[in-house]
């Protein structure tokens, strides 16, 4: 409250002081998200803001093209740009299962336009 607005919470029971339940509760729903109160509630991924993302959007599709460009025509490519890490997407669930191999081949069987099986059912 004091760093945002200036408002020390001891107003409230200051008589005259203008602060008031209603007013302190405007104040607290409009905190921006890097405020203490947001991050305790939300925990670090609050400071990632719709353009944090973008940001980094951005960060890893440039870093992308330029591995591309600097790798063109080498016997030896570079390992490819890691992405910047966000909040709540976790690397290591991309492309990976628990199922049995044989499971998900006989599943991914069933969509070859030979086997004429749905694997919908329909």
């Amino acid at each position: 409250m004091q760093r945002y607005y200036g408002t020390d919470l001891r107003d409230l029971f200051r008589p005259g002081s203008g602060l008031t339940w209603r007013r302190l509760r405007a104040l607290v729903v409009n905190l921006p998200s890097d405020s203490a109160l947001a991050r305790t509630i939300s925990g670090p991924d609050a400071v990632w803001t719709l353009e944090t993302q973008l940001l980094a959007a951005v960060h890893d599709r440039l870093s992308e093209a330029n591995w591309q460009r600097g790798n063109a025509g080498s016997k030896s490519p570079s390992r490819r740009p890691q992405p910047i890490p966000r909040p709540g997407v976790r690397s290591d669930r991309i492309g990976g299962t628990d199922r049995d191999p044989r499971e998900v081949a006989r599943y991914l069987a069933a969509f070859h336009p030979e086997s004429g099986v749905n694997p919908d059912g329909r």
